[in-house]
């Protein structure tokens, strides 16, 4: 049965049109919506969520149509961007708050329970929002949401603004939980190595539109298109020739193309990345670690676009 299932939806901001779209999400799946900044990707969400007006379309939760129902009866957890912590309340009462209001006899147990299940937070439930780091300021937003019940898990860019350390131990961190839990979520992310390490499928946006959908894995081996290329390259694209690929998108081929190294520094234990020439363009290349004192690397492009 599916958690989510949305049919020609359709929004508005401003000039900005959404839609019309249809998305859907299996019990347990976690499913994202990558896209460009100002693609429709949390008009979308808080369309779904019931918090901004729809113009048509349907949204089904759980086989109960949910269009019209207000947001607290949709059975959400929804977390937002900037966490919207309660500034005069500690950690342990931000969490515990949608348990007081519904008169909940077990608030403290639960609260701890949650707070045991993301590493290091319960070191933290007797301090104030401003006085907490910024990782635990978004665990503090995911616990409380998550601490009732709930049909479905709604993260809007969830690790924006973090420095890459802390980004990446949340995203393990959330994932694991994510996991443990065996809910549905649908989840807004801007970068592809996000929507790889946690989701099971993503939607792929543009200009208020789906342009594509799939397990994450599949999309970066099959990209479709330029666009989604170069969504799913974290290192950019080169244009060289009337051609578009990404660093990562050559092979090593004595009989191929003649690069001509200027810098190249460790990628990880087994690649580099060189900037160079290209018949005669600048690109940059990942390639094998054996290729760092090469003066001259020949190479054939396994995946292209033509411009």
């Amino acid at each position: 049965m599916k958690t989510l299932d949305v049919k020609n939806l359709t929004s508005k901001i401003g000039k900005f049109d959404l839609g019309p779209v249809d998305l859907s999400i299996e019990k347990g799946e976690i499913v994202g919506l990558i896209g460009p900044s100002g693609c429709g990707k949390t008009l979308l969400l808080r369309s779904i969520a019931g918090l901004h007006e729809t113009l048509s379309g349907n949204v089904e939760i759980n086989g109960q149509d949910v269009t019209f129902l207000e947001p607290h009866l949709r059975g959400l957890a929804f977390v937002f961007q900037d966490n919207a912590l309660f500034p005069h309340m500690d950690t342990h009462d931000n969490i515990a708050f949608p348990l007081t209001v519904s008169k909940d006899k077990e608030v403290d147990e639960k609260v701890s329970k949650r707070a045991d299940e993301l590493d290091g937070l319960s070191n933290y439930l007797d301090r104030w929002p401003k006085e907490l780091p910024a990782g635990m300021k978004k665990l503090t937003a995911f616990a409380r949401e998550t601490v009732k019940k709930f049909n479905i898990i709604m993260l809007d860019e969830p690790f924006e603004r973090l420095d890459k350390k802390i980004r990446t131990e949340l995203r393990l961190m959330i994932k694991r939980l994510l996991m443990a839990l065996g809910e549905s979520v649908l989840i807004v992310l801007n970068d592809p190595e996000d929507a790889m390490a946690i989701t099971d499928r993503v939607y792929i946006m543009d200009r208020g539109a789906i342009v594509r959908q799939g397990s994450p894995t599949e999309i970066y081996d099959e990209p479709d298109s330029l666009f989604v290329m170069e969504l799913f390259s974290v290192m950019g694209i080169n244009r060289v020739g009337g051609r578009a690929f990404r660093p990562q998108d050559v092979q090593v081929d004595g009989e191929g193309e003649e690069f001509t190294p200027e810098h190249c520094g460790p990628y990880d234990s087994k690649r580099i990345i060189c900037n160079g020439k290209l018949e005669g363009e600048d690109v940059t290349l990942m390639l094998p670690i054996e290729c760092r004192d090469m003066d001259s690397i020949f190479i054939r492009i396994t995946r292209f676009f033509d411009l």
